[in-house]
């Protein structure tokens, strides 16, 4: 593309995020996706949930003036299945549709985009602190389906405060971008450009993802660091999986506590509740605090990891230990306090 072209689409994606903020209410209403407050909530006024709309536009025209790029075609399929997730998303919104046939969907766009690109699946895997590949041949299928829902599950978890997912999912997004090359890399840096931006409207409570919104940018962070993994490996660039595992455990190890907590106490796993990390951080600091204690910890642990000043599997076990920790301290303090 000509700079011509770049100063057209910059200036394109800024009027669209400028439109949906100014009129998120309107479209919000338009589109029945207004978050009202409830016991199971902590925000206090009823704020649209149209915080990836922008994202979908944006991106729709981003394909459109990257349409030249040999990568165009990889990168349409990527979103195709974001965009079925973000519809899912959209009606979950507005009708409140149960946690389980989410579940049976998801699998099943997931089934779809894995068999028609093996770009999408996990077939080697190699573990650094072992040495060692391991090929997941028969298994890889279900592995790789697994992996993408529990990182779609994660993102949708924490998405609790305002900006957290987001935060997360455009800081994936640009990493992973690092990771490429060619137009593709520039497609998906200027795209993380806008979701950073669109982020700090999401942290000034001017509206919120909402499930389109973590089902989108879930689904689009797992297809393509699974698609960036599967291409490193081709120029024989070597990532330890323990280094991938990082670069997602921070909601990851969060998300499996809370399932096994809701287990042992007999509740479903998708139930919602305030005991999720970033609502017991709340209660210690303000928001922005807490938003910049994950933002710290997650570009400290990855530039440990990424760069090897520190073992990865090292790194995993300090984050475990001080995790443990600040979980077992706070529950004793609030039991104390109450």
């Amino acid at each position: 593309m000509s700079n011509l072209d770049y100063l057209i689409l910059f200036a394109l994606s800024l009027l669209i995020l400028y439109f949906f903020l100014k009129n998120r209410y309107l479209i919000g209403k338009y589109f029945h996706v207004l978050d009202i407050p409830s016991k199971d909530k902590i925000h206090i006024s009823t704020t649209p949930l149209v915080g990836s709309f922008s994202l979908i536009l944006i991106s729709i025209i981003f394909i459109f003036f990257f349409n030249n790029s040999y990568m165009i075609e990889k990168v349409i399929m990527i979103f195709t299945f974001s965009y079925l997730f973000f519809i899912m998303g959209y009606i979950d919104d507005r009708y409140n549709i149960k946690a389980y046939t989410k579940l049976l969907f998801s699998i099943i766009f997931l089934t779809l985009a894995l068999n028609l690109s093996d770009n999408f699946l996990l077939k080697d895997i190699y573990v650094g602190f072992l040495d060692r590949h391991f090929f997941l041949d028969k298994i890889s299928f279900f592995f790789s389906i697994l992996c993408l829902l529990l990182l779609i599950n994660a993102l949708n978890l924490i998405d609790g405060i305002n900006g957290l997912a987001s935060g997360f999912a455009s800081i994936w997004l640009f990493c992973l971008s690092l990771l490429s090359s060619g137009e593709i890399k520039t497609f998906f840096l200027l795209f993380s450009f806008f979701a950073i931006v669109n982020t700090y409207y999401i942290i000034k409570g001017k509206y919120f993802l909402g499930d389109s919104g973590t089902l989108f940018l879930g689904s689009l962070v797992g297809l393509l660091t699974i698609y960036t993994y599967n291409n490193l490996f081709i120029v024989n660039l070597l990532i330890p999986i323990e280094k991938i595992f990082i670069f997602f455990m921070i909601p990851g190890i969060d998300m499996f506590r809370l399932f096994i907590i809701r287990l042992s106490n007999k509740k479903d796993p998708f139930s919602r509740d305030l005991n999720h990390q970033h609502h017991i951080m709340l209660k210690y600091f303000s928001l922005y605090k807490t938003l910049s204690i994950y933002f710290i910890l997650f570009i400290t642990t990855n530039t440990l990891s990424f760069f090897d000043y520190a073992e990865p599997i090292v790194i995993i076990l300090i984050y475990l230990v001080l995790y443990v920790l600040f979980i077992f301290f706070s529950k004793k303090k609030f039991e104390k306090t109450s």
